[in-house]
């Protein structure tokens, strides 16, 4: 019965394309896992999620896991680009898929009214991926929705507002990327200010903070104990982040990947970040400041390789073919500029084109792992670097990224789970007193083959900075 065993934590994990419903145990070791893909509604007033309906899913969820499971905890983690408007507990207007394209007068009426790099330490960004922005568009669009919202949650501060009644702010999710909040001043950001949002930001309370026990309805509906503890929830790649705190890993490089692809190195100052160049600054869970890049290269690697599917072995074999010939992808497959500004939406392919599966993922490799490689250097990344998420176990990927790294320490995650991981481990770290040990690493070796095969690769590294350059 679920009630014998050691109570466990469920950690709601909001992606840009999937929700993921997570049991793992209070040091961090994965259970069990349910999965659906997360898709925006396209429909007026503007591209939107339907907030019931992820919520109905979730309660299903922890409804089938809380049978099989004694859950003692739940806490939600989700990008840094959605957020909701609520009057009370309910929603004032839909929350904004940070893919939409808003109209030309909210361009330009926000390009004036953005905060400085200095203050939010990242660019405008394409659509409506800013917060601010966001808040713009809906309070210039929707005047008498946006003045009834007495709160701005974002998105998991929402579910777990929905799920024990508190509402509450947290930093790294404030802080990220969203131009809501001065990192450095650690205040809300000046166009929070000027226009009187400040006050809609609830207090700000450390992540995997009890907020509260699930409320009475919640309780019934999932058969989760009244006694169940709702934490206060985490930016997703920062929870990816604290995993390696908590396994005593801090100063190691950690390259977060999914959707998005996110290199963190502690160490590097502010004032060394390039607003032109996809560099922007977390802020981790305890308040510390960490230079970051933030560039959409899961959502590039699969325009590129175009649902081409080949085995691993069979895309490393072809790695050396394109790199020799240099069929190359040039960014940027999506309208977000990346790392080379002005690339927004002017991805191409040079060279002689791929021809088979395993061609067309090596492509989409050699892309993935040159944009990492660029960033890293940016950061003044020297090693050992971890990989997480999605491209741990992406072998031609990481191979490659290590023949492009010589002489550093590489590592990949076992678990492809990294975000949700660590937002559990937030559950027990008020308490917990030694290193975790769930977390389970694997050492990177390069591509096999002469020294003239890195030396193919690197040139075609080489050849893609170039043109990079020349086309942004």
């Amino acid at each position: 019965m679920p009630g014998a065993e050691p109570a466990k934590i469920a950690v709601l994990d909001i992606g840009k394309t999937n929700l993921k419903l997570l049991v793992a145990t209070d040091d961090g070791w994965p259970v069990e896992t349910l999965s659906v893909p997360n898709t925006a509604n396209r429909s007026d007033p503007y591209p939107a999620y339907d907030l019931a309906a992820l919520e109905h899913w979730f309660l299903d969820g922890l409804t089938e896991l809380a049978r099989r499971h004694a859950i003692g905890a739940v806490i939600a983690t989700a990008h840094g680009c959605g957020a909701v408007l609520v009057d009370g507990a309910s929603p004032v207007l839909p929350m904004m898929d940070y893919e939409a394209i808003a109209p030309a007068e909210i361009d330009r009426a926000y390009a004036s009214e953005a905060p400085l790099y200095s203050e939010v330490f990242c660019s405008n960004g394409a659509g409506a991926m800013r917060l601010a922005k966001q808040l713009l568009w809906q309070q210039t669009a929707f005047p008498a929705d946006f003045a009834r919202a007495t709160a701005y949650l974002t998105t998991a501060q929402y579910f777990a507002m929905r799920l024990c009644g508190r509402m509450a702010s947290e930093i790294s999710q404030l802080a990220a990327q969203g131009h809501i909040w001065d990192a450095l001043r650690r205040q809300p950001s000046s166009i929070m200010r000027r226009r009187g949002w400040s006050r809609l930001l609830p207090e700000c309370v450390p992540a995997g903070a009890v907020l509260g026990q699930v409320s009475e309805a919640v309780s019934r509906r999932t058969g989760l104990s009244p006694t169940t503890e709702i934490l206060s929830g985490v930016h997703d790649s920062n929870g990816n982040l604290f995993r390696y705190t908590a396994a005593g890993l801090c100063r190691a490089s950690v390259l977060s990947t999914g959707t998005w692809m996110i290199g963190f190195q502690r160490g590097l100052a502010p004032a060394r970040l390039d607003p032109q160049r996809a560099m922007v600054l977390n802020i981790d869970v305890d308040g510390e400041p960490v230079p970051s890049t933030l560039t959409m290269t899961g959502r590039e690697y699969d325009l590129i390789r175009r649902d081409q599917l080949a085995p691993d072995w069979e895309v490393i074999e072809a790695i050396p073919k394109l790199a020799r010939q240099q069929t190359l992808a040039l960014p940027s497959f999506v309208g977000d500029d990346g790392y080379f500004k002005g690339a927004g939406g002017r991805g191409r392919i040079v060279g002689p084109a791929p021809q088979r599966a395993a061609e067309w993922q090596a492509l989409a490799v050699l892309y993935a792992a040159f944009t990492a490689r660029r960033c890293l250097d940016a950061l003044e990344s020297t090693g050992p670097l971890i990989i997480d998420g999605g491209f741990a176990t992406n072998l031609p990927f990481t191979r490659t990224l290590a023949t492009l790294r010589p002489g550093e320490r590489l590592s990949a995650s076992r678990s492809p789970a990294g975000t949700a991981l660590g937002a559990a481990l937030l559950w027990k770290r008020f308490s917990r007193s030694a290193p975790v040990e769930s977390v389970v690493l694997d050492r990177i070796a390069p591509l096999d083959g002469e020294p003239a095969l890195r030396e193919q690769v690197v040139s075609a590294y080489q050849s893609w900075i170039s043109q990079s350059e020349n086309a942004s």
